[in-house]
């Protein structure tokens, strides 16, 4: 029997990271999966689209979905994880695990947990530590709160590469945070720096310069991925990134950087929306600075 046989499970959220999920965990054996997204209210949308393309069955509503499961794993947009929460919580059964992987800050998974707990489900946080893809179900992931070891007996055989950071809800998520600043920030200035350099046709010169600065890193490509990365998930990341100028208020510091990139990642999160491939990593980068600068008007 397989490792997943007598699970059922449901995905609150069908994007990107619910796909994820969605394919390995069918592919681990777990024959009962059920999603709802808000987005199923739209039979072209990606996410219904997914949804027949995976086989899943359809929810039509958040508690409905939860109803079926044994366990409930939530990948929402950050701004949404607390009403997913909400809507949630009335169809949990008493001990139905609710795996929370949205990036949020420490306080707002703290709250979802008050909400989790008091419904009587058994609330897991977790701090997903990299990109889904190409690791899918074993991209690293921090876990927090009390049930964080009943949690990894189910998941371990299903290959999820998880493990206890704390006991209380909200350290893992700290870590996940703090590090955003500095990754979606480099994002940020990748973007900044291309741009501005590609105006005074001097880019290869300061691609040259950082790769003095910080030896064995391959520029061009680093800067074209982290590129692609912004346009294409910039209104995704800018709502995780006022999730984590939350976080840097809650320690007592004025975000002022973070706030800036939250204004930055959705400006390049609009500008990938007019875009028709903007994930793309490999697109010449001539091209693709061009292609910004007639967006923005100034090519």
């Amino acid at each position: 029997m397989t490792a997943g046989a007598n699970l059922s499970v449901a995905l609150i959220g069908l994007g990107e990271v619910g796909q994820a999920l969605a394919t390995d965990l069918r592919a681990a054996g777990v024959k009962a999966i059920t999603a709802y997204d808000v987005a199923f209210g739209k039979p072209d949308s990606p996410q219904s689209q997914a949804a027949k393309a995976l086989d899943v069955t359809v929810a039509g509503s958040a508690p409905e979905a939860a109803k079926r499961a044994t366990l409930a794993i939530c990948a929402v947009t950050a701004g949404s994880a607390l009403d997913a929460a909400r809507a949630t919580a009335p169809g949990l059964a008493s001990g139905t695990m609710y795996l929370d992987v949205n990036s949020v800050a420490p306080r707002t998974k703290q709250e979802a947990a008050a909400i989790v707990e008091a419904a009587g489900g058994r609330y897991v946080e977790a701090a997903v530590m990299s990109p889904i893809h190409p690791k899918g179900i074993g991209t690293p992931i921090l876990l927090g709160g009390a049930h964080t070891a009943a949690f990894l007996d189910v998941a371990a055989p299903l290959g999820f590469k998880a493990r206890k950071y704390a006991d209380r809800v909200g350290a893992a998520s700290s870590v996940k945070m703090c590090r955003s600043v500095m990754i979606k920030g480099i994002e940020s200035l990748v973007a900044e720096c291309l741009l501005a350099s590609h105006h005074y046709g001097v880019t290869d010169d300061v691609l040259a310069s950082l790769k003095d600065m910080f030896p064995g890193q391959d520029w061009d490509k680093t800067g074209r991925y982290m590129l692609s990365r912004t346009l294409h998930h910039g209104r995704r990341r800018s709502e995780e990134m006022e999730e984590v100028a939350k976080t840097v208020a809650d320690a007592g510091l004025d975000p002022t950087m973070s706030t800036a990139i939250v204004a930055r990642q959705r400006w390049a999160g609009e500008l990938g929306a007019r875009m028709d491939a903007p994930g793309d990593a490999t697109a010449d980068r001539t091209a693709r600075l061009e292609e910004l600068r007639r967006l923005l008007g100034i090519g």
